[in-house]
This record gives structure tokens, C-alpha cells and sequence, in this order.
């Protein structure tokens, strides 16, 4: 078929075949992640919002769904015949679904993004981007597409550090001055 794979469209078969290569993986990672941060997101509510809530990591919920569609696939020998059946190919797109909220939700590994709070030397816009490191010793790559202006990664962390400290101290004088007009 030209357009896809079985009863997949092209696109639902790319995201079924990177997520069946990432879902265990993320699966650890997930279960993991939640016992590092316990204390973080374990309001889940349960039936309706007045329902009381579950004591697990939301990470726990998503590992424990990602592994049950893997587990349901594990019938099927390849990728392929999941995607040619009906059952199969609701699986694969949920699969999906579930491993891409996943991995958007918590992140890995860091991107490279845009910088929304430090302007460029070279032409004073918001233009920045941010490049991590692509293997351990490689140097952090902060530069503007637009001018060309490429920012030395000692300077990029004091102007990152000289923001977060005035995001820090902007939050304190918004409080201070909260607790002023209280009184």
C-alpha cells in the first residue's frame, strides 16, 4: 500500500514503529523517574474530581499503560501483522499516542529551543537558540540564526545564572509588595 501500512496511514506507522522501538526503554525510565520524584505528582484523581486520590507518580500510570499495549502487541511476531490487523492496528495507534505524550510530557534528554529571556549581542532580538551538548565533552552552542552571533559558553552561563537571579528577586519584591498592599 502507498499510503501506509496495513490499516495504518504513513504517519501512524512511523510514530507505531519509533514507538515500538522507545516504549521500553521509556518504560524503565518512567518507572524510575517516578522514584525519584514521589513527592511531585502523585495527585491523581480517580472516577470524577471528588474522588480521592491515588498514592502513585503519575510516570507510574504512564510506564503501566505504555507496557500494557506492549504487552497486548507481544501476540503479534512483527510489526508489520499488528498493523494489518484491526485489533493490531488500534493498539499501534494508541502505542503511539501514549509513548509521544510520554516523552513530550517528561522529557529525556535535553533539545535544542529557542531562548525566551536573553537577547542576542549581535542584534538585540529574541532570537537565541540553545544547542546541548551531542556527546559527553562536547561544548554547549548558544548562537542567533538570524545575525550569526555565537555566545561563548562561559558567558552564556553568568547571563543565565544573572537572569534566574532576577526572575528569583523579582518574584520576592512581587510578594513583598503583595504583603504591603495586604496590610
Amino acid at each position: 500500500m502507498a499510503d501506509g501500512i496495513g490499516r495504518l496511514e504513513q504517519r501512524e506507522w512511523s510514530r507505531f514503529i519509533w514507538a515500538w522501538s522507545a516504549a521500553a526503554s521509556l518504560v524503565t525510565w518512567l518507572y524510575s523517574a517516578g522514584n525519584l520524584n514521589m513527592a511531585g505528582e502523585t495527585d491523581v484523581r480517580v472516577d470524577s474530581s471528588s474522588a480521592p486520590t491515588i498514592n502513585l507518580p503519575a510516570t507510574w500510570l504512564a510506564a503501566d499503560e505504555i507496557a500494557r499495549y506492549l504487552q497486548e502487541l507481544n501476540r503479534f511476531s512483527t510489526p508489520e501483522q499488528a498493523a494489518n490487523d484491526q485489533k493490531g492496528s488500534y493498539l499501534a495507534i494508541e502505542l503511539g499516542k501514549a509513548v509521544s505524550k510520554a516523552d513530550r510530557r517528561w522529557p529525556r534528554e535535553d533539545k535544542p529551543h529557542a531562548m525566551r529571556l536573553m537577547r542576542c549581542a549581535g542584534c538585540s532580538e529574541l532570537t537565541l537558540m540553545y544547542r546541548p551538548p551531542r556527546f559527553p565533552g562536547d561544548a554547549i552552542v548558544v548562537d542567533c540564526p538570524k545575525c550569526g552571533y555565537s555566545m561563548p559558553e562561559d558567558l552564556f552561563s553568568v547571563n543565565a545564572l544573572l537572569i534566574e537571579a532576577e526572575i528569583a528577586g523579582a518574584d520576592v519584591a512581587v510578594d513583598a509588595t503583595e504583603v504591603a498592599l495586604a496590610a
